[in-house]
């Protein structure tokens, strides 16, 4: 009788081991999967690049047919000027067509002129310089082969084989790149001097004598 319920109490045990057991082996703790390697974030464009020209400095602007730096041939006078730091000037009253800006040593100038006539006309003359009898080298903006005032001569001709070479109507002498667009850049010289005192961008058959005169 005794063996008899030790081989039931056998059994039974035998029956509950076999049911907390899984068929397929012991149950596995979940794992939480891993997360997906998020995308790294594209650098956002800064706002101006190393080479871009600072508005401040006109020293830093590109020459061109299209014009120098921001100030461009055929663009809006008064909507170029409100759109440059208040270091330009212009005088409503005497010379509302030409608007002007000095470097703070005093090194160069600059100025742009539109047509005299009528308020709408456009920006036709563009022009870098300074002290025609003192230019000793290079100085403020430069053409993208590093051309402005101070460039010698051969210096302008070695770049542009192709210039032309001129006297001022009324004084001075210009070497013109030649240039498919509606502006035109001039060095401009004074009669016999090896160094350019001006470098112009216009639509003119050449750079005016005077501005405001």
């Amino acid at each position: 009788m005794r063996v008899r319920i030790a081989a039931v109490m056998l059994l039974s045990a035998t029956l509950l081991t076999a049911c907390a057991t899984p068929a397929n082996g012991p149950e596995q703790t979940p794992t939480s999967s891993e997360p997906a390697p998020s995308e790294s974030a594209s650098p956002s464009p800064s706002a101006s690049g190393p080479d871009e020209p600072d508005p401040d400095d006109p020293s830093s602007w590109l020459v061109s047919a299209e014009g120098i730096g921001p100030v461009l041939i055929g663009g809006d006078f008064d909507a170029t000027l409100a759109d440059l730091p208040t270091t330009w000037t212009s005088d409503g009253a005497a010379c509302p067509w030409a608007a002007f800006w000095n470097a703070p040593d005093t090194s160069f100038s600059m100025h742009f002129v539109r047509g005299a006539e009528d308020q709408s006309e456009p920006i036709s003359d563009i022009s870098a310089s300074t002290m025609a009898d003192s230019v000793s080298g290079p100085v403020g903006p430069e053409t993208a082969d590093g051309l402005g005032v101070g460039a010698t001569r051969d210096e302008i001709l070695a770049v542009y084989p192709d210039a032309e070479e001129g006297s001022a109507s009324i004084d001075g002498e210009w070497i013109r790149v030649p240039s498919e667009s509606d502006g035109q850049i001039f060095f401009q010289f004074l009669t016999g001097a090896d160094r350019a005192w001006a470098v112009t961008v216009t639509t003119r058959d050449e750079p005016s004598y005077e501005v405001c005169g």
